[in-house]
Parts: structure tokens; sequence; C-alpha cells
């Protein structure tokens, strides 16, 4: 009877800590729509599965990228700004907005092999207001 049981702990302790290794991404209405992957080197997947993007450092920036090898923007205590300098999506916490439950997330697609990456431009200066773009559109952008 404690074989069965050490193996559940086991399992539940193993599921848990392949989650805490992805941080959920909210849009401006506080829904989960895209997570990041840090057992896969950062990689950015939207909640169907698909790789889109991935965080680089880049000097003190931590820059997103698309798989297409598109910059896209900046990932900055936890918020996803675009080259605007407006926000497009955070994790929890870093923003002061109500998230919705997470829902099940599809099977992660294989990602694709990383492009070299441009030359990032200068940051702006970061606004408080969200953009017009969502946050599906702006990482979709990086899509190879």
């Amino acid at each position: 009877m404690r074989k069965p049981f050490n193996f559940l702990i086991l399992f539940i302790f193993f599921a848990f800590s392949i989650n805490a290794q992805e941080t959920t991404l909210f849009d401006s209405e506080g829904n989960p729509r895209a997570y990041i992957n840090y057992n896969d080197d950062a990689s950015i997947y939207l909640w169907n599965g698909k790789a889109v993007a991935f965080l680089e450092n880049d000097g003190s920036d931590m820059c997103i990228f698309g798989f297409n090898g598109n910059f896209l923007g900046w990932y900055e205590e936890g918020v996803l700004r675009n080259k605007k300098g407006n926000a497009v999506g955070a994790r929890k916490g870093a923003i002061n907005m109500v998230t919705s439950i997470e829902s099940i997330k599809s099977i992660q697609e294989i990602s694709p092999i990383r492009p070299i990456t441009p030359i990032t431009p200068i940051k702006p200066i970061f606004s408080n207001s969200w953009s017009s773009e969502s946050l599906t559109e702006f990482l979709y952008t990086g899509k190879n």
C-alpha cells in the first residue's frame, strides 16, 4: 500500500516542478493567452501550443524575438512591450489587474531553430498604456 502512495506523491511533485518552469502571460483583459517555457530556453508559446517567440538577453535588456527573426519588443519587470513601449501582455502580479482562471493548455509543438537575432532598436520610454494590438496579434508577428 505504501508503494502506490509514494508513486502518487512523486508524480504530483514532478507535475508541479514542470509547471513551475512556465510563466503565464495575460492580455489586457486578464485572459491567459501565452506562456514562457523556461525549460525550453525561454520560448514563448501561445495557449494553443504554437511556438511563436523567445526571450534573449541583449546587454541589460530582455528582448523578445520571433522565430521568424524579427525583433518584437521587450520583456521588463513581467510586462511585454512592443516597439513603441506600450504594454501588450504581462505575467500575473506585474500589473494591477484581475486575471482569469487558466484553462488547460494544448500540447506544445516543437519549437523551431532559433534564427540569428537582429540588432535591437533603442528602447523607447515605456508608457503606462496598453497597446491597441492584442497579445496574440503581437506574438503572431513572430511566427515562423
